[in-house]
């Protein structure tokens, strides 16, 4: 109970709160491991919690009936599973949660989230917040998807990840793919071979450089006129 105490201070759901108002629920909440490759929720399941990941990637994937699939969306420590299918009228999965490596997740059951927000404002606006939150990167992810080639998506896709970074460094125009490149292709929607030729033909093109998962934005201004005209990046 402590450690899932010690972890939801941490979260944006109860930021501004005072420990004492959620510390008595703290015994209602599970912190879960997960291993790579492991299904945290199969598309048809029943939503009755929320999860907020503690540690790891989680990759949203949707399934055909032949066993390929597409990345939805790839959530990282702070984010948020659930949050819009737990007070929905049809609150079921439709999309399956996989470990992309060791996880850790904090689940907050239907009940324990309704006590929170009827008990306190600011977990209310917490709440709102965050489902606003999800309403953006749901835009976000059909800008990305209205791109029209495969490296007008790379470039969109790299000027998020650039955008994404907090704060300025040394290496402030160098982003790391947070996952694979098999799984960034699925996300991107294209095949992994394109995405690995794209690359390397935006690196002869001096746009870009990398070392591994490691890729260096050497034209940002380049990427930026790539990106379709009224999708911007970030927004």
């Amino acid at each position: 109970m402590i450690r899932a105490c010690e972890a939801l201070s941490k979260t944006s759901l109860f930021a501004g709160l005072e420990r004492s108002t959620f510390q008595e629920y703290c015994y209602l909440t599970r912190l879960r491991t997960f291993a790579k490759g492991e299904i945290l929720a199969a598309e048809g399941d029943l939503c009755s919690s929320i999860g907020i990941i503690e540690k790891g990637r989680i990759a949203m994937q949707k399934y055909t009936s032949g066993g390929d699939f597409a990345t939805i969306a790839l959530l990282k420590p702070g984010d948020f599973f659930g949050e819009d299918l737990i007070f929905g009228s049809s609150n079921v999965y439709t999309f399956t949660l996989e470990a992309m490596s060791l996880s850790e997740v904090l689940f907050v059951n239907k009940e324990t989230l309704n006590a929170l927000i009827e008990r306190s404002p600011v977990v209310k606006g917490n709440f709102l917040r965050i489902l606003s939150d999800r309403v953006l990167e749901q835009n976000k992810r059909i800008a990305l998807l209205s791109q029209k080639s495969i490296r007008q998506k790379i470039a969109y896709y790299l000027l998020e990840l650039r955008s994404e970074k907090s704060g300025s460094s040394a290496d402030g125009d160098t982003v790391r793919l947070p996952v694979s490149k098999e799984v960034i292709a699925k996300l991107l929607a294209m095949p992994r071979p394109s995405f690995s030729r794209e690359l390397i033909l935006m690196k002869k093109d001096g746009v870009i450089d990398f070392n591994g998962r490691n890729i260096t934005l050497l034209d940002i201004a380049k990427l930026e006129t790539e990106v379709v005209e009224g999708l911007q990046y970030g927004g």
